[in-house]
């Protein structure tokens, strides 16, 4: 890596990033892709505009050196934003990218290209756990012979915009007895959830497991080429090269 300014920014949206932030007292400030459950609670300064390339932009003009792409591993749109950026002005671009989940020898995955590949696979009746988030639901729309249930973790009242199916009230953690009981009493028989890997949607992925469902996994889209680290601990070690 090469040195311009001597500023670093962070960009969040996964649990990394806010297991990251406390190292970065002093020396970093934090920009969100967007609307986080969240938002407050960074120990490092929350920037007050979404992420952008015009807002990127003028960090970088402001003396950002380094940029900590530690978005969510689906945000696609923020790890191209930050390359381009980073490939434009000249500044240091470091990833950290958790790794994905594999399957066992036990699960039933099929791997899905995008949402709307879901329907081809589903059976007609079929009942679905959508784990994908309230905001990506009309990109499920093809979903018309499938009875979907998703959870909501913030109290809204939005209609549910699919034809079949409802809104789930919860509150995380979710423990893996509890995701088989709910499985259960709800006669799922397909999970369908993007492949975020990490600990966070694990349960559900064990509940399948157990009872024996069909996992829907939508792969990650590929992203642009980056120094990439898989935790926080390699993160903060190729920061401290970078400082040094």
């Amino acid at each position: 890596m090469h040195r311009s300014g001597t500023d670093i920014l962070l960009i969040g949206g996964s649990a990394e990033a806010r297991a990251l932030a406390p190292g970065l007292r002093g020396r970093a400030s934090v920009m969100l892709p967007g609307p986080e459950r969240r938002a407050h609670g960074w120990p490092i300064p929350l920037l007050p505009e979404p992420l952008g390339q015009a807002a990127l932009t003028a960090r970088v003009a402001a003396g950002v050196g380094l940029i900590v792409d530690a978005s969510h591993p689906n945000d696609w749109q923020s790890s191209f934003c930050a390359h381009r950026v980073a490939g434009a002005l000249g500044v240091d671009l470091l990833r950290l990218e958790r790794p994905a989940w594999r399957p066992g020898r036990r699960d039933r995955w099929v791997r899905l290209r995008d949402e709307t590949a879901a329907a081809r696979h589903l059976p007609r009746g079929a009942r679905v756990f959508l784990a994908t988030g309230r905001e990506g639901l009309t990109r499920f729309a093809a979903l018309r012979e499938a009875y979907v249930f998703t959870r909501q973790l913030s109290e809204h009242h939005d209609p549910f915009p699919l034809p079949r199916g409802r809104f789930l009230r919860g509150a995380s953690p979710f423990s893996v007895a509890g995701e088989v009981a709910l499985f259960r009493r709800l006669r799922i028989d397909w999970l369908i959830l993007r492949n975020a890997g990490g600990p966070g949607g694990w349960p559900k992925l064990a509940a399948a497991r157990r009872l024996g469902l069909r996992v829907g996994m939508i792969d990650r889209k590929p992203l642009p080429p980056a120094p990439v680290v898989r935790d926080v601990a390699a993160a903060r070690r190729r920061i401290a090269e970078w400082a040094s």
